[in-house]
């Protein structure tokens, strides 16, 4: 005989050949519910980066420097970060400000 997830009280009058009670099969459903939620909300926040980091990249190819250390500095407050692309966001707003910082000079 297989156990169920959440004991029964005495008395409830069900047979105890069942494999799964209406609530464990509750209880499994809102956990699936759960871990798919998650899994959800990682996967669009992750798309979520790399688009903008890719919007980024083409503006900074284009020569839209301003637009691009906005872009760059923006990407600071996404809720998915990976210490790479971090590291090129840095690299490329200081890079974009002694760029500009030159265009003054001259």
């Amino acid at each position: 005989m297989l156990i169920s997830f959440l004991k029964k009280e005495d008395g409830e009058g069900e047979s105890k050949s069942k494999f799964m009670g209406k609530g464990d099969i509750i209880f499994l459903f809102a956990l699936a519910a759960i871990i798919g939620g998650i899994w959800y909300y990682h996967k669009s926040t992750k798309e979520e980066t790399y688009s903008h980091y890719a919007k980024c990249e083409a503006l900074f190819t284009v020569d839209s420097l301003t637009g691009a250390k906005e872009c760059y500095e923006e990407a600071l407050d996404l809720g998915y970060r990976i210490d790479s692309l971090d590291s090129v966001g840095y690299y490329r707003v200081t890079k974009i400000d002694s760029i500009l910082t030159l265009q003054i000079t001259n």
